[in-house]
């Protein structure tokens, strides 16, 4: 899947649009594309009186999909920057989620 995009449509600065078109139907394929367009929070541990919530019943699964979304958006940041061309990636590995690295090579090249 990686082969055709790594070797024909590698980020180079000059191919942007086709790139994150690339990328999205990559992604979307995989039913990750909402990573690009969404953060989230690590789940708070205290509630509005300042106790800890951490052995309620409402944070666990709080924390579970945090812990998810977290695997998801490493690897949709590693698959980013795979497609991308060696000169760029020291750049663009410096953006910890997902939505960031995407939000910030499309204010550079789009």
């Amino acid at each position: 899947m990686f082969g055709v995009l790594f070797t024909n449509g590698q980020l180079d600065g000059s191919n942007y649009d086709m790139w994150s078109w690339k990328i999205g139907f990559l992604l979307n394929g995989n039913d990750v594309f909402e990573l690009l367009t969404t953060t989230m929070c690590v789940p708070t541990t205290k509630d509005k009186d300042n106790k800890d919530i951490t052995s309620t019943n409402e944070y666990r699964p709080c924390l579970v999909a945090y812990q998810e979304w977290c695997k998801k958006d490493r690897k949709v940041r590693h698959t980013m920057l795979y497609c991308m061309h060696d000169n760029l990636i020291d750049e663009f590995e410096i953006y910890l989620v997902a939505k960031e690295m995407w939000d910030n090579t499309h204010l550079r090249y789009g």
